[in-house]
């Protein structure tokens, strides 16, 4: 049985693929997989592309095809400004919850400028080397906040510590699959009033931290 990392991006994983050994690169429908052992455990990585459909597709495609026993749903994420996390800190999933589907009624933090259609709640594995990291709630968005109203919106009414893209997708499939999902995201940049997109470099710096905990701890992963 087989362990299956999920990044959505290269960017993200590019210092496991160079301690990958081993190494196969194929293609799943187009999407890139590698397979190969990462401190004598075999693994598959899987770069499903930026968002919730791309990590749908690409988890039942996996799901179905190989024997895999658990995922591990890694990248950055988003800090909520009541949170106290700090960038390059280390968050793993307790839940995840798919938060933006519903009616948007107005760009505000009232309670009443979003109705949701999905309050679902997805629980996630948390392996015991990890236990000790800081964890919470996830929610994974379609377009990510980029305005400290909505920010604060989103944690209260969630109770939520950061969001991303994929991870609700991904631990979706995998409840339908019975295939364990854990979550685990560096800090990238703090959920607030911005205009821009984070840089390469912000991004490859915080990824570069989670990594190394993932390099450090994969034969620990119960």
């Amino acid at each position: 049985m087989e362990i299956i990392f999920f990044f959505a991006t290269k960017l993200e994983c590019e210092e496991l693929l160079r301690e990958i050994s081993n190494k196969q690169e194929f293609s799943l429908k187009g999407i890139p997989l590698i397979k190969g052992k990462l401190k004598n455990k075999d693994i598959l990585l899987c770069i499903s592309g930026i968002g919730k459909i791309n990590a749908s597709i690409a988890s039942v495609l996996i799901f179905e095809k190989f024997p895999i026993s658990k995922a591990i749903v890694g990248g950055v994420g988003g800090a909520y400004p009541s949170s106290g996390l700090k960038i390059g800190e280390i968050v793993v999933a307790e839940r995840e919850i798919d938060a933006d589907e519903g009616l948007l009624i107005e760009c505000s933090d009232h309670e009443s400028s979003f109705l949701f259609f999905n309050k679902e709640e997805i629980n996630l594995h948390i392996p015991s080397c990890w236990k000790n990291q800081k964890k919470g709630t996830f929610l994974t968005v379609s377009a990510c906040t980029g305005n400290t109203k909505r920010a604060k919106f989103l944690e209260k009414k969630f109770n939520a510590i950061c969001e991303n893209m994929e991870g609700a997708a991904i631990a979706k499939a995998g409840q339908f699959y019975n295939i364990a999902v854990t979550e685990i995201r560096s800090i990238s940049n703090e959920v607030k009033d911005r205009t821009q997109l984070l840089t390469n470099e912000e991004v490859k710096s915080t990824a570069s931290i989670l990594q190394q905990i993932i390099i450090d701890s994969i034969n620990s992963l119960d």
